[in-house]
């Protein structure tokens, strides 16, 4: 945990521009003024941030608030794959000797630079385990002064099943750059293992992507896999959002949505109880519609902590088209009400996308396209 008497709290100019940020919201300053038993006549940032300057921030708030920022800038987005092993070597012993990380990040314009990476590391001495921590510094020289440079961090994770020889493979990352450079690690490494007949040349990876599922399919696949969260410790409670359009290559919808075709390209519902809307349960729609995302609201307990969260299930890659889009994991909220071991927030997020791996996989399979 961080020491809270090594913090160097920021006052006067710097504090106004921390205050002044676009990500930092009005409710999130109200609230720290409420615990401090200060009611405001106005819930505006430019009443209440001068009384903050005045007075000053205490390390708990100013973690608080730095933390989610953080949270804002770099939302831990998280992807798997999985192939098939043919050799007797575990994965610590198959890795090269020597890996050019540098080569990898391939920037011909010097606009990233890679800062920080460990290096292919046995995760708690299991040699059928090994993790690569990176972090991706990007120059932005549009932005204003002080914050023409910032740090993205990414990980690739591979974990070899001691029974089925499957090896999974698990990518997070929080920018752009960060997942082109996993990509490109994960697919360095793949090649590796084989040219070295660790892996069959012919064997490819697989991936869960938008065009694996008929339109019906995709919607039982996204139902099944955020409702039933089998194998995980966390239980299902509603669902917030529903992004999804209307498959306008298809003739002879239901009367019911004939409106949507031609009209509707894309739309987003928010509300309560979205998986019991006519959208889900009536599957005379489901050949009809394209689903890209469902986020759902979850709550979990364990020995170590308890709390609540959010988690978006979407096919989001803008950069690709919608059939090639990958299943991203994203934990949009994480509210601990119980954590007296002081785990980080980032180490129960990563319990909890850890957790819905196996049965992620297996609905996979049950509802893709044979």
């Amino acid at each position: 945990m961080e020491n809270k008497d090594e913090v160097l709290l920021p006052t006067g100019d710097y504090l106004r521009q921390l205050l002044g940020q676009s990500k930092v919201k009005d409710k999130e300053l109200k609230e720290f003024l409420r615990n401090r038993g200060v009611f405001t006549g106005s819930s505006k940032k430019d009443h209440i941030g001068p009384i903050l300057i005045k007075t000053g921030m205490s390390p708990d708030e100013y973690i608080d608030l730095r933390d989610t920022y953080r949270t804002k800038e770099e939302s831990t987005k998280s992807k798997s794959r999985s192939i098939n092993w043919q050799s007797e070597k575990n994965l610590i012993e198959s890795i090269p000797n020597e890996i050019d990380y540098e080569s990898l990040l391939n920037d011909a314009f010097g606009v990233y630079q890679l800062s920080n990476t460990s290096g292919f590391t046995a995760a708690s001495g299991n040699p059928d385990h090994i993790y690569m921590d990176f972090e991706i510094t990007r120059n932005d020289a549009i932005q204003n002064w002080g914050e023409s440079s910032s740090k993205h961090k990414g990980r690739v994770e591979f974990k070899k099943d001691a029974k089925t020889k499957v090896v999974s493979i698990s990518m997070t990352h929080t920018a752009p750059e960060t997942k082109a450079y996993a990509n490109k690690v994960t697919d360095n490494l793949v090649r590796h293992f084989k040219d070295t007949g660790h892996i069959d040349q012919e064997e490819k990876i697989k991936t869960i992507k938008f065009n694996d599922f008929t339109n019906e399919n995709r919607v039982k696949f996204m139902n099944e896999l955020t409702q039933k969260v089998s194998y995980s410790f966390i239980d299902f409670l509603d669902t917030k959002d529903i992004h999804f359009s209307p498959d306008n290559l298809i003739s002879n919808p239901p009367s019911d949505i004939v409106w949507m075709k031609d009209k509707i390209e894309d739309l987003k519902i928010k509300g309560k109880g979205l998986h019991s809307t006519f959208f889900v349960q009536e599957t005379k729609f489901h050949p009809f519609i394209q689903i890209f995302g469902l986020t759902c609201e979850y709550s979990f307990a364990t020995r170590l902590y308890s709390g609540s969260c959010r988690i978006l299930f979407e096919f989001s890659d803008k950069d690709e088209t919608n059939q090639n889009s990958e299943l991203t994991l994203n934990i949009t909220m994480l509210k601990l009400d119980l954590n007296d071991s002081g785990e980080p927030k980032s180490k129960v997020k990563k319990d909890i996308i850890d957790s819905l791996e196996k049965f992620k996989m297996e609905a996979y399979d049950k509802f893709k396209q044979s």
